[in-house]
């Protein structure tokens, strides 16, 4: 049998996270989200958890929300959030994959490009601080398709899966599936000087010189999601090293992805 004791600290916290729950819910429900600063589009962030746990998030205005996704660098596993933003304030509470809120980001900001707040457990019990700094804003009128600017016909789960694809040949060495999966010509530094590669034959043939050391630990490294695009294509890298993949139809032929740059 629980002593009084026992019972009140279970009464206590219980009350504490119906309190906490109600004074975010009621947030929400006095929040103008006519009045955000942000507008419709993507807005991709760079930042931290309790001072030094690396994180990545993506967020999209719609019409009466913010949703979007994050994710902690290490574990590479997305976590949907979904809230509210007027003026200054943001608030967005996250779900595991079964749809329970395990978490509330409370966020102030002054301008898109800063976020500063605080982190708290669905059961009140945990709260660190965390920052996210802008990195990209791409525009587009419809969320879930984040790269329609630079496609046809291809969708969003598409590229995301090519450029994993392209991942692991790298990792793996494979040049000879790589090979296949490049629009030719197409330039490459190769012992320093930019050198146009013909075919599939050359590729290979001097894969160790375009897929040095460093270019290949920039682009094994990326966790795919939230890539960079434009009208031009699709980037995924780190910073100058990189490729660009982009929607090709041969004459005659059915559109498919194909990488069209080696930025090494």
């Amino acid at each position: 049998m629980k002593s009084a004791n026992t019972i009140n600290k279970v009464q206590s916290a219980t009350e504490a996270k119906d309190t906490n729950s109600k004074a975010y819910s009621s947030l929400l429900e006095n929040m103008d989200i006519t009045k955000s600063l942000f507008r419709k589009g993507y807005y991709d962030y760079n930042g931290t958890i309790n001072n030094n746990i690396k994180i990545q998030m993506s967020i999209y205005k719609q019409d009466k929300e913010i949703v979007g996704t994050y994710f902690y660098e290490k574990q590479q596993r997305e976590i949907k959030v979904k809230g509210k933003s007027d003026e200054k304030d943001i608030v967005l509470y996250e779900y595991d994959a079964a749809g329970k809120n395990t978490g509330i980001f409370m966020e102030t900001m002054k301008t898109v490009d800063k976020i500063e707040g605080k982190w708290v457990s669905a059961d009140n019990k945990t709260s660190y601080p965390f920052k996210l700094t802008l990195k990209s804003n791409i525009v587009v009128d419809v969320y879930g398709k984040r790269y329609a600017v630079a496609l046809n016909t291809k969708s969003d789960k598409d590229v995301e899966k090519f450029a994993n694809q392209i991942r692991n040949y790298v990792i793996k060495g494979d040049k000879q599936r790589l090979a296949e999966q490049i629009k030719y010509p197409i330039n490459a530094k190769i012992n320093g000087k930019v050198i146009k590669i013909e075919n599939k034959d050359y590729f290979i043939k001097n894969y160790d010189q375009v897929f040095y050391p460093k270019y290949k630990a920039a682009i094994s490294n990326p966790f795919i999601k939230n890539l960079f695009v434009n009208y031009q294509g699709i980037m995924f890298g780190q910073d100058e090293f990189n490729i660009w993949i982009n929607e090709v139809t041969p004459t005659g032929g059915i559109p498919k992805l194909l990488i069209t740059a080696i930025n090494n």
